[in-house]
């Protein structure tokens, strides 16, 4: 547990002080990413990412790509161009012997995005300035890969190092069911999923489920979908011009009261507050 608030702490004072925007994608489920303190690291937040998710195509897509990422960074880290026309770093996690997902620090302008824009315009059927304007928030000036390998690849090794600490110590009879649950609503939690649904589509009863997601998360179903929720709220919040209502809808919520009441709950703040306090950074 240790090290897990250790590469917490790391990922914050990267995203504080080199403001990027870091993400952890896993292959497959491990106690290590399954905690409920990274848990919030699982998800792209910037603000051309987080549009394109109320589009329920172009998010399913996004996730169903990341397979062809898991086998391109097997080979080292790159550079790379989402299908949204976003610039990331990728690099690799593993535990010293194989891959367990990658690493992404993304939220970069390619010179080439009017083209990416006008297909994922088509494709989705997205309009095309909404599509400008969400990607105008992304970076313009992309930082130079020794810099970020300086300050990504002592995250990389924190990571496999607590890996290989869970592996030797790791109990028999694990289950990935936990794994497959967190991808699950990670891809619908910006819909009005319910926990009997969740269920249902995994053929397990709602006390099984809660025992075990909570075992290896630490908090229940529930609290990860408003945490996912709030997270793409607060990037909204920040850089979108939508009013609370709105904002609510986009990310899941069909009140915007309980949204409100959540949204402090998990903050300590409510989304005008929020709003108004990002606004004079």
């Amino acid at each position: 547990m240790q090290d897990i608030t250790a590469i917490k702490n790391y990922i914050l004072y990267l995203k504080r002080t080199h403001h990027l925007s870091i993400t952890l994608h896993p292959l497959r489920f491990t106690p290590v990413f399954a905690s409920s303190e990274l848990l919030a690291f699982n998800i792209h937040t910037t603000p051309h990412c987080i549009y394109l998710k109320t589009c329920k195509g172009a998010h399913e897509h996004c996730v169903e790509r990341q397979s062809r990422i898991l086998e391109r960074v097997k080979d080292g880290a790159y550079i790379g161009t989402c299908y949204a026309g976003v610039r990331e770093f990728v690099y690799p996690i593993t535990d010293g012997e194989e891959t367990l997902g990658f690493i992404s620090v993304s939220g970069y302008r390619t010179q080439e995005a009017e083209s990416y824009l006008k297909r994922t315009s088509e494709r989705f059927d997205i309009p095309l300035d909404e599509l400008r304007e969400s990607y105008a928030s992304l970076e313009e000036v992309m930082p130079e890969k020794e810099e970020i390998d300086a300050i990504l690849l002592p995250l990389c090794d924190m990571i496999e190092l607590a890996h290989r600490k869970e592996k030797e110590g790791a109990s028999v009879g694990e289950t990935s069911l936990p794994m497959r649950v967190v991808r699950y609503i990670k891809r619908h939690h910006n819909r009005n999923i319910t926990s009997k649904e969740i269920c249902e589509h995994f053929s397990c009863s709602r006390s099984f489920m809660s025992t075990e997601f909570n075992r290896h998360t630490g908090m229940s179903l529930r609290d990860y979908i408003n945490l996912l929720r709030v997270e793409d709220a607060k990037i909204l919040l920040r850089y979108s011009h939508l009013n609370v209502t709105q904002i609510a809808f986009c990310v899941g919520f069909s009140d915007s009261n309980y949204f409100s009441s959540v949204f402090r709950r998990v903050t300590g703040t409510s989304p005008l507050a929020f709003r108004k306090a990002q606004n004079r950074v």
